[in-house]
């Protein structure tokens, strides 16, 4: 298998460990035996556990991220800014956000861990300010400044998210939903509501 293929296999059997057992709970003896390969093997890729997992939390940051651009392009800005945040309002025990949230906890910890978390971070934030900037240009939104409000409208539902893991449900989100709508709306100065998308 060539070297870019092999590197990547482990990235992906590292995600999928991460997201099922969580940030904390795995070792290289976890994904040795999860991806059929020794512990030597791995490191022969990565200098170390640390660097292996913040290459794992990128990688799989930046392919949701692509997922997203790819799944709200062509939509109107109001239309793609209501989809994602619904996106980001679990409804069930999601494996996703927890993750997000475990990268956090341990990036308190970590200071090469929060550079990671903080460059991730800042790649969704272009993204939604990118977002923003066409709701003006549509003449949709009001928006002095997409940054500052991109900051502002994912903040908000990121802390949403987090209480919605504690107790997720459909009803919770969808309540949830209606109030960072309200929220952006207040933010981004829209003349019409905006509207939750169709389930």
């Amino acid at each position: 298998m060539a070297e870019k293929n092999r590197k990547e296999q482990i990235l992906d059997a590292t995600i999928a460990l991460l997201q099922a057992k969580g940030f904390t709970n795995v070792s290289t003896r976890d994904l040795a035996e999860h991806a059929g390969l020794s512990r030597s093997h791995i490191y022969h890729y990565f200098k170390d556990w640390p660097t292996l997992r913040r290459e794992a939390f990128a990688r799989y940051s930046d392919q949701r991220l692509a997922e997203a651009r790819q799944a709200f392009a062509g939509m109107p800005a109001r239309q793609a800014l209501a989809s994602f945040l619904r996106e980001c309002l679990p409804e069930a025990p999601d494996g996703c956000f927890t993750l997000w949230l475990d990268v956090w906890d341990e990036a308190l910890h970590d200071e090469m861990l929060a550079c990671t978390y903080r460059d991730v971070d800042a790649r969704w934030l272009a993204w939604l300010a990118e977002l923003l900037q066409q709701g003006v240009a549509q003449g949709d939104f009001v928006c002095p400044a997409p940054s500052r409000a991109a900051r502002q409208i994912f903040s908000m539902t990121v802390g949403y998210a987090e209480d919605l893991l504690l107790s997720p449900s459909r009803q919770a989100a969808d309540n949830a939903l209606d109030e960072v709508l309200e929220g952006a709306g207040l933010i981004l100065r829209v003349r019409e509501p905006l509207a939750a998308p169709p389930p």
